[in-house]
């Protein structure tokens, strides 16, 4: 049983609320380890005491001084327990991210003079103003509440699904986010509910997901490996920026297993992290030792050393808003200390271009207990390249990548492999990501999705239930995005203004794979947008350009600093069609960004001069695609379909940095798409809860949804 609780490190009284999210089935685990399915909550039988123990919830939602707050699952129902530094009212307000104007308050608090507690279950609209209302239908439960001198804590309860469409959002698998406030005083004093409405605002939020596991142990009996920058210095003239370093392994005489992380972060510099990826490499003491000592260099470019690019093998993926990740007790990611070595990577988003030092990194917890399987985390999904655009003004467009079934049929053994987590990854226009499962010609139930994508939460996602991936299955990553304030087409790209489609999948048994990638195959790009020869470049040269790009689809960062004038290779006759193409591939290459967001800076679709069709000519091809008509959803939607229904090159790639199988071209598998289980069940717990709340006058209502609606807009 899986439990989540949100507590405060800085006081020994919690605010605890309990909430439950109804389901019409309860979750099964199916691993080779016995998991107990969530039961109930009335199964649980829980004293008083227990819920407002912390240890009692699994998943963390909020840990400050001023507000914590956990959730735990059951079959029925999620519980929240709440503490916060205040003998006031504390407000919670939770929103679907897609269907915003609704907000779904919790107002909470404790009577000073009879001790007793109060809850209410609120809404509000923007529509309507804010106008805070009392839910005709009550559908949180207080289980259990206190107060002391400083502090106010309680435990509630909510269905997942209320039946209450108007005012209660539905809690599922996608994230959920949560806004927080609080008063020094109870919600009694009328001319102090005024000033509220006023003025009131919410302190804070935090997304979270939550249904889910979520593994969390106690780490007092692991070996620890600090895995951090030295004193990067981050320029103000960079404002994205990927550097890396080099470590040696722990000092162990044996294999070991990495069981788990943690992000080390600082507040300084916090804010500018986007992501850290820990990398195995390919190389012993004789290519390797030597960079230990050295600082770090920018990743992947001119000044990176060439044995850096034998460093592909994720162990430790983090990203933005996450706060770690542990591995269920069956698997661990072998590490061993003789002569391995390791490259840390970190991803600097610095758009407002501070000068900052950092020492940013990962705390790798680890033991000499082996676990029972050995597991390895894989890349999927878009390799990364300009080719990957999203138009401007949609509120919806959709993209697919393959990973195809000969290269699984080639790297997973007879048995398949076993997936236990994924951690979903995309930039600022992502709104659904969602990692599908084929397997002859049938979709299977899908892996992980989430419908309501967060970029400032990248938590990985535990699987309730392992999925089993046999040779010869196809894993299709889909990515949904919305542009409605974008005038200017996205391209894929690094920088977090540009796209990405990727999911890092953590499975076992470990297998050599480190990537499985695809793109849109050169040629049928083009072709798609009318466009079929270029001026001093032929296709087959264009197509080199893309591939040598493609290469190291999670590699190749240019620096987006200020642009450099690089001359163009002037076209001779004389020289053979190879050479020229190789002179343009290094010329292009030396550009330091594809991005388009400046229209000083130079992006290779820019470079690239239409010469036919004759109705083009006099465009380069950057020119061709801004002036598109994206706005005509039928000409937008016939593009769409093309891409993602079309072919896909894909890229099988082994931790070696070599390809199990030569690049190849599909054409996206015909598969019977799966269809979600229907489930209209809902919990109408109103009748059921017994909430001294309801006895409030209608008036104290207003306080919290005034509070928590005017802050969310």
């Amino acid at each position: 049983m899986q439990w989540s609780c949100v507590f405060s490190s800085s006081s020994s009284w919690p605010l605890c609320v309990v909430v439950c999210a109804c389901a019409a089935v309860a979750a099964v685990v199916a691993v080779p380890v016995a998991v107990v399915s969530p039961p109930s909550f009335r199964s649980a039988n829980l004293s008083t005491t227990a819920l407002l123990s912390a240890d009692r919830y699994g998943k963390t939602v909020l840990a400050g001084d001023e507000m914590a707050v956990a959730v735990q699952e059951y079959a029925d129902c999620a519980v929240f327990r709440v503490q916060a530094r205040t003998r006031g009212y504390v407000a919670l307000g939770f929103v679907d991210p897609i269907a915003a104007h609704s907000v779904d308050v919790l107002l909470f608090w404790v009577d000073d003079e009879t001790g007793v507690g109060h809850l209410l279950d609120m809404h509000g609209k923007t529509d309507t103003g804010l106008t805070p209302e009392k839910d005709v239908s009550q559908d949180y439960e207080l289980l259990a509440s206190s107060q002391n001198g400083s502090h106010v804590s309680a435990v509630f309860r909510r269905a997942w699904d209320t039946c209450d469409e108007h005012d209660d959002v539905v809690f599922g698998n996608d994230t959920m986010r949560m806004f927080w406030t609080t008063s020094d005083r109870d919600p009694i004093d009328r001319q102090y509910t005024d000033a509220l409405k006023l003025g009131s605002s919410w302190k804070g939020s935090q997304s979270f997901h939550p249904r889910g596991p979520k593994f969390r142990p106690n780490t007092d009996y692991y070996k620890k490996w600090d895995v951090t920058m030295d004193n990067m210095h981050l320029k103000d003239n960079i404002d994205t920026l990927y550097w890396c370093k080099i470590f040696r392994a722990p000092k162990i005489n044996m294999k070991n297993h990495i069981v788990g992380f943690v992000p080390l972060l600082h507040a300084d510099t916090q804010s500018l992290i986007h992501h850290m990826i820990l990398y195995e490499c390919d190389g012993g003491p004789d290519s390797m030792e030597k960079y230990v000592t050295l600082k770090g260099a920018q990743c992947y470019g001119n000044a990176m050393p060439e044995d850096w690019n034998k460093c592909v093998s994720p162990v430790v993926t983090w990203a933005m808003g996450s706060d770690g990740q542990f591995l269920p007790d069956h698997i661990g990611v072998p590490i061993d200390g003789r002569d391995k070595y390791y490259m840390l990577e970190v991803h600097y988003d610095n758009p407002t271009f501070r000068k900052v030092m950092d020492n940013s990194g990962v705390r790798v917890f680890y033991t000499g207990h082996l676990r029972a399987n050995d597991a390895g985390i894989m890349a999927v999904g878009m390799a990364v390249s300009p080719m990957h655009i999203v138009p401007p003004r949609q509120s919806t467009y959709r993209t697919v990548s393959l990973c195809d079934k000969d290269c699984t049929n080639v790297i997973f053994p007879e048995r398949g492999i076993k997936i236990t987590s994924v951690l979903l990854h995309a930039h600022l226009a992502s709104r659904q990501l969602k990692l599908r499962h084929v397997r002859h010609d049938q979709e299977m139930a899908t892996i992980a999705q989430d419908g309501r994508y967060d970029y400032n939460y990248q938590q990985a996602r535990e699987l309730v239930k392992e999925v089993t991936v046999y040779p010869g299955d196809e894993l299709i990553t889909e990515c949904v995005y919305n542009t409605e304030d974008r005038p200017q087409l996205t391209h894929g790209g690094y920088s977090t203004k540009q796209e990405m489609c990727l999911a890092f999948v953590t499975y076992y048994p470990r297998t050599p794979l480190a990537s499985c990638f695809s793109m849109t195959p050169v040629p049928f790009f083009f072709e798609t947008f009318g466009v079929q020869q270029f001026l001093d470049y032929n296709m087959e040269g264009v197509e080199k350009i893309f591939l040598k790009l493609a290469d190291s689809t999670t590699k190749k960062p240019p620096v987006h600093a200020p642009a450099t004038h690089v001359a163009l290779p002037a076209f001779d006759d004389a020289k053979t069609l190879d050479e020229l193409n190789q002179a343009h591939i290094s010329y292009l290459m030396k550009q330091p960004s594809f991005t388009i967001e400046d229209d000083n800076e130079p992006n290779l679709f820019k470079d690239l001069e239409i010469m036919e069709p004759v109705e083009f000519q006099n465009k380069t091809f950057q020119q061709h695609l801004d002036n598109l008509p994206w706005e005509d959803g039928l000409l937008t939607r016939n593009i769409e379909n093309r891409l993602n229904n079309g072919k896909h090159m894909t890229f099988c790639r082994l931790h070696n940095d070599t390809l199990a199988l030569m690049m190849n071209t599909y054409a996206f598998p015909n598969f019977t798409a799966y269809r979600e289980p229907f489930n209209d069940a809902c919990v109408a717990l109103s009748n059921k809860f017994q909430n001294t709340a309801l006895t409030v006058q209608s008036s104290y209502l207003l306080i919290l949804l005034s509070t928590a609606l005017i802050c969310i807009h």
